[in-house]
């Protein structure tokens, strides 16, 4: 199955791009999609509570995914 992936804000930066597509294989859930990309990037094996969304709307990990799917990743908010 393929899926886009979209990135913003810090996560952009690190990756140095906004997003791109990923080729992955089986049933894949949300934090099997998690760590493959932070596997294949380095600068975000330290960045926990990665907030997700797919197809526009908020998910958590054990989301699945099918073919097509669009799939956001935002870095945690902070603030107060």
């Amino acid at each position: 199955m393929k899926v886009k992936l979209k990135y913003f804000a810090s996560i952009a930066e690190y990756m140095r791009k906004n997003g791109e597509e990923m080729e992955l294989s089986g049933e894949t859930k949300i934090d099997d999609l998690l760590l493959v990309v932070k596997s294949q990037h380095d600068l975000l094996q330290g960045m926990d509570n990665i907030i997700v969304a797919l197809n526009g709307e908020y998910v958590d990990g054990s989301t699945r995914l099918k073919d097509s799917d669009v799939v956001a990743l935002f870095p945690p908010v902070s603030g107060g």
